[in-house]
C-alpha cells in the first residue's frame, strides 16, 4: 500500500494550483470542470495533489467547504489487489459503491479515503519523472483528533488498514502539549501520525476548532537536500516557522558531545540561517533528521506543510525538535490572537 494522491477542497482551484506551481515547482498535469466543480491535477515527482473547488452550491466540495475551511478531504490509497483489501476490511465503516479498481471509504471525521488498484502513475507519465527542489515523496502525513478519539481512531486505522504501531510520544509545554501515536503499513509507504491535544488552550485544539473537527494538520514531504530547497522557496515567499536563537546555541552543545562530527561549521551556520531543526537517535548522531514546517498554506485554515531531510535513513519524526516546534507554533498562535483581538 502506498498513498496514490492526496485531494484538497479549496475555494479557488486555479488560483491555489498556480501558487503551487510558482511557489514550490509543482507541474499542472491536467485540469477539469463539471457543472459543479472544477479541478486541477498537480504533480510534484511521485506526489499527487488534486485541488478542487465548487462551481455550484450543489457541488461536493461546497458542502464541505460549509463544515471546514479549505483542506485535505481525502488521502488516496493504492493498493496492489482492491477485492482482498476490501475483503479484508469489511469491518471498516461506510463503503461506498465499489467500482472494479475504486471504492471509497469514510474515514476519521470527514477525512475519506478513496482506495484504488492501479499501475503507479509515475510510469504513467515517464516524462514527469524528474524530481523537482529534491522533494521526492510523502514522508507521513498527521491527523489532529479532539481529546478521547485518539486510541479510537488508532484502533480504527489498524483495523481498516492494517496499520502497525511504530511510536507513542508525549509533548508538554507550560502552555500546550500533545499525545501522539505512529501507525505505518507494512511496507512502510504509508506512516499516519495521530495527535490529540492535552489541554484546552493546545495549539492542537485551536486547529480542531478552526477546522470544526478532526482533521489532517500537516503533510510532511521528504526532500534530499533541505538546505537550497528551503532557501530556494524562502526567495519565493514561502513563510516558515521562526525558531529562536537560543536554540542553536543549544544545539551546538548538542553536537560537541559527539565524538565523530557529523556537521561541518559551515553546516551549522546554513542550517541556523535556514531556521532548520535538527535531531538524531544517541545511539546513531550520523543518521541526522532534518525538518521545518511552512506556516499555514490557506489563509482561513492552520494546515501547514513539513519538508524532512533522512540522512542515512534516519528514523523517528523529530521527537528532540518537537519542545521547539512546539514554542515555535505557540509563538505564532500568540500573534494570531492579537491580530484578531
Amino acid at each position: 500500500m502506498q498513498i496514490d494522491h492526496i485531494h484538497f477542497c479549496v475555494e479557488d482551484a486555479t488560483t491555489q494550483g498556480n501558487w503551487f506551481m510558482e511557489t514550490m515547482g509543482w507541474q499542472r498535469v491536467h485540469s477539469f470542470k463539471s457543472a459543479h466543480t472544477a479541478t486541477e491535477i498537480l504533480r510534484l515527482g511521485s506526489i499527487w495533489f488534486v485541488l478542487s473547488a465548487p462551481r455550484h452550491p450543489l457541488s461536493p466540495v461546497a458542502d464541505y467547504l460549509k463544515h471546514h475551511p479549505p483542506g485535505v478531504a481525502d488521502i488516496a490509497l493504492r493498493v496492489p489487489k482492491l477485492s482482498p483489501f476490501l475483503a479484508q476490511s469489511h469491518q471498516c465503516d461506510a463503503f461506498l459503491p465499489p467500482t472494479r479498481c475504486m471504492a471509497t471509504i469514510q474515514g476519521w471525521g470527514s477525512l475519506r479515503h478513496t482506495l484504488l488498484e492501479r499501475r503507479s502513475l509515475k510510469s504513467a507519465f515517464p516524462s514527469l519523472a524528474q524530481w523537482r527542489g529534491g522533494i521526492h515523496g510523502i514522508d507521513h502525513v498527521v491527523l489532529n483528533v479532539p481529546v478521547g478519539d485518539l486510541e479510537p481512531a488508532v484502533s480504527w486505522y489498524q483495523r481498516c488498514f492494517n496499520l502497525k504501531m511504530r511510536q507513542r510520544f508525549t509533548i508538554k509545554t507550560p502552555h500546550s502539549g500533545l499525545y501522539s501515536q505512529v501507525l505505518s503499513s507494512s511496507n512502510g509507504q504509508v506512516y499516519f501520525n495521530f495527535n490529540e491535544p492535552t489541554s484546552p488552550k493546545s495549539q492542537i485544539q485551536e486547529f480542531l476548532d478552526m477546522n470544526r473537527g478532526a482533521g489532517i494538520q500537516h503533510v510532511a514531504l521528504r526532500v534530499q537536500n533541505l538546505l537550497p530547497l528551503i532557501a530556494t522557496l524562502r526567495q519565493r515567499q514561502l513563510p516558515f516557522l521562526s525558531v529562536p536563537e537560543t536554540y542553536y546555541d543549544a544545539l551546538q552543545r548538542r553536537l560537541d558531545q559527539i565524538e565523530q562530527p557529523v556537521l561541518s561549521a559551515q553546516e551549522v551556520a546554513a542550517i541556523a540561517a535556514q531556521q532548520i531543526l535538527v535531531d538524531w537517535h544517541p545511539q546513531h548522531p550520523q543518521s541526522l533528521l532534518l525538518q521545518i514546517f511552512s506556516r499555514p498554506i490557506f489563509e482561513t485554515s492552520l494546515f501547514f506543510l513539513e519538508f524532512i531531510e533522512r540522512r542515512q535513513q534516519a528514523q523517528g519524526f523529530g521527537e528532540g525538535n518537537f519542545q521547539a516546534l512546539f514554542e515555535a507554533i505557540e509563538r505564532d498562535q500568540i500573534q494570531r490572537l492579537i491580530r484578531y483581538s
